[in-house]
């Protein structure tokens, strides 16, 4: 996304690249750098992809593969910068190297920030709870890893979406430009300046991306994208073509007769793959990455020569929005998400025009008035590069750290502190005598559901739910095993899905030494029992109201709450609102995707009645019949806006005004099983 523009041609002489010659040695003609307009094409063409990508366009849907282009283009760029200076000046220098992209890269990145900053205590669609954290992660240039470990990441991206999520790729290339000269510098000092030894260790590198995406592939998903040592294996590929170049391939008579057939294939599969290639397509995160990255790769060697591909690539609105594509990029998303389809009024088409010509008029302006001038060295000698870059660091470290943790609303920061504070609970000693003590068991919604109840329950004494392994990891539903069909991807259910078969008894156990009792155990599933399922020992995809698939969701409710009230506890099922998957996809779905149909969860809610019906000591809580009497119904966006999920906000207002006294109700007037032992289970102060 940046502008290194210049691309080596390798000298036409006999002496070998890598020092070994065939003839007398003489010494090597220094290699030159000539500006290639059609990579700015590239880059042009790319930047295109993002921005109707992030406007929503469903033909697009595969466009956020245009990043890894800019991945690869970037990786060719630097490493023929690289290898040109230490054959033109027999030496490469780090500081100067880091210099110039200082000054290519931060200005504009500190004033998006700044503005971003400021812009979110102004307009409610940048006021992203954490935004300030995402700032600093962005401005250190770590923002893939915030992303990635940040305890919020999974949650918040079934909220409004960070105004500065699009950094994370910025992030990775950032940390590639500090870290991969030193490398170059290393290799080719070590191998005495062996261009094909420095290839090899290339290859090597990348052959570690690929095996590490492999592995992460089998369902690390949100690493493939985020992780740097995954995402580098697309940048690397772009360098070993920069070695490739070096060594004379432009020059071989075949590369030169198949550069449009070459550069005309991989554009088309690159097309393809645009229009194709969702998220969630599982080739994607196994290994898919890596073979786009390929097709950029060709891309960009059948514009190194001259011919056809070159003069198509270089059209010249293609090569002027490459020039100023970074800043594009930068500015995009933020305002995208403040001209938003509530604020202008607009459809799609008029509001792509509105989004887009906002775009370009602040990415130009900014090209003109603060990165040309600053780059051609603006700012030297009167402020050094080190002054002015910690300056603007500094700067965005500020105004983000001043940032609200959820500007626009004045709850979250105080809820947050009341979940954090529910850990006090840990303690027996700290719980009140009339608390009840209970403990959770669902997937990602009884995650959030939970968080709520805990910090309503820090806040009033009434409720105490202890960490507990009971609980299911991220992506689990209730029901175990088998493959699932979800967002059109279909990969095998998790095997840490099945965990609480064997941790239910011993986590109730250990909390009942601990506390004195266990007075509740609340489930809630719902989104993951929807998808279309092979269950085991089945090899067809089935969903609710297929008889074979209601037995199975059956007889695995059934075993769950079974397990609970042997040890005494009583068990209450949350029934599960509608959902609207994909409501927050970039682009939405064409059309609902098919757990999204209320019939499925209709059914799902019916067999969990049945389950609870058939037991004593089992009861549901009418969760949706609460959210339809409120003002937004069931689909609130205030209380779910992914449609799935309660935001911290949304869950502990259903706590506080709902949940906690349908908990008190049922526990009260429930009658508590008898424990698997025959011993008396213990009676809690509400009891009648």
């Amino acid at each position: 996304m940046d502008e290194a523009t210049n691309v080596i041609e390798r000298p036409s002489t006999a002496e070998a690249v890598d020092g070994a010659t065939t003839g007398p040695r003489r010494p090597a003609p220094a290699w030159r750098l000539r500006y290639n307009p059609a990579l700015d094409g590239i880059r042009g063409m790319a930047v295109v992809v993002v921005l109707l990508f992030h406007a929503g366009y469903a033909g697009v849907r595969g466009g956020y593969l245009s990043v890894s282009t800019f991945f690869t283009l970037s990786g060719f760029l630097i490493t023929s910068l690289l290898l040109g200076e230490r054959s033109s000046r027999g030496g490469i220098d780090l500081l100067a190297f880091w210099s110039r992209r200082i000054r290519r890269l931060l200005p504009a990145s500190a004033a998006t920030l700044v503005a971003v900053a400021v812009g979110s205590r102004i307009w409610s669609e940048l006021s992203h709870p954490g935004v300030g954290g995402d700032i600093v992660a962005a401005a250190l240039q770590v923002a893939n890893w915030r992303f990635l470990f940040d305890d919020q990441a999974y949650a918040d991206l079934f909220s409004s979406p960070s105004p500065v999520l699009h950094f994370w790729s910025l992030a990775i290339e950032e940390q590639f430009y500090w870290v991969f000269p030193v490398l170059t510098v290393a290799v080719l000092a070590v191998t005495r300046g062996s261009i094909k030894a420095y290839g090899a260790v290339l290859a090597a590198l990348v052959a570690v991306s690929a095996v590490a995406t492999a592995l992460l592939g089998l369902g690390e998903r949100t690493a493939i994208y985020y992780a740097t040592y995954v995402r580098m294996g697309e940048i690397l590929i772009g360098a070993l073509l920069a070695v490739a170049v070096a060594l004379g391939l432009t020059r071989v008579r075949a590369v030169t007769r198949l550069a449009l057939p070459l550069g005309g294939a991989s554009l088309a599969a690159m097309v393809w793959c645009w229009a194709n290639l969702e998220q969630e397509t599982p080739f994607v995160s196994r290994g898919g990455l890596l073979v786009y990255s390929l097709l950029s790769a060709a891309l960009v060697l059948s514009v190194s020569v001259p011919g056809l591909m070159r003069r198509v690539m270089a059209f010249e609105p293609l090569r002027l929005l490459g020039l100023v594509s970074y800043g594009v990029y930068l500015v995009h998303w933020p305002i995208f998400l403040v001209l938003d389809p509530q604020r202008t009024g607009l459809d799609r088409f008029p509001l792509t025009v509105l989004r887009v010509g906002v775009t370009l008029a602040v990415a130009t302006a900014s090209y003109f008035l603060v990165e040309k001038p600053i780059r051609r060295g603006w700012s030297a000698p009167a402020v050094p590069m080190p002054a002015l870059a910690g300056l603007a660091v500094v700067t965005v470290l500020l105004v983000g750290v001043t940032v609200p943790a959820e500007p626009g609303s004045g709850a979250s920061a105080d809820i947050e502190a009341l979940w954090a504070d529910s850990a006090k609970f840990q303690d027996p000693k700290a719980v009140p005598a009339d608390a009840l003590i209970g403990v959770a068991l669902g997937d990602s919604t009884m995650l959030e559901t939970a968080r709520g109840l805990g910090a309503w329950g820090a806040q009033s004494g009434e409720i105490v739910l202890p960490y507990t392994r009971v609980t299911n990891a991220l992506g689990c539903s209730v029901s175990r095993g088998g493959e699932r069909r979800s967002r059109g991807a279909v990969g095998p259910v998790p095997a840490e899905c099945a965990v609480w078969a064997d941790t239910i008894a011993p986590e109730v156990a250990r909390l009942r030494m601990i506390y004195g009792r266990v007075d509740f155990a609340i489930v809630q599933t719902g989104p993951w029992e929807v998808t279309d399922r092979k269950i085991p020992g089945d090899d067809r995809f089935r969903s609710p109201g297929d008889p074979v698939y209601d037995r199975f969701l059956h007889d695995e409710f059934a075993r769950a709450t079974d397990l609970f009230l042997e040890q005494g506890v009583v068990v209450l099922w949350l029934l599960a609102p509608q959902i609207d998957i994909g409501r927050n996809e970039v682009p939405p779905p064409e059309s609902p995707y098919p757990e999204s149909d209320p019939a499925r969860m209709d059914r799902v809610n019916e067999i969990i009645q049945d389950v609870a019906d058939e037991r004593q000591g089992a009861v549901t809580i009418d969760l949706p019949g609460y959210l339809r009497r409120q003002d937004g119904g069931e689909m609130d966006d205030g209380l779910r806006p992914d449609g799935v999920h309660f935001t911290l906000d949304g869950a502990y207002e259903v706590s506080r005004e709902f949940l906690a006294a349908e908990i008190r109700r049922a526990v009260r007037y429930e009658p508590l099983p008898t424990p698997r032992d025959g011993t008396a289970a213990p009676v809690t102060s509400l009891s009648p």
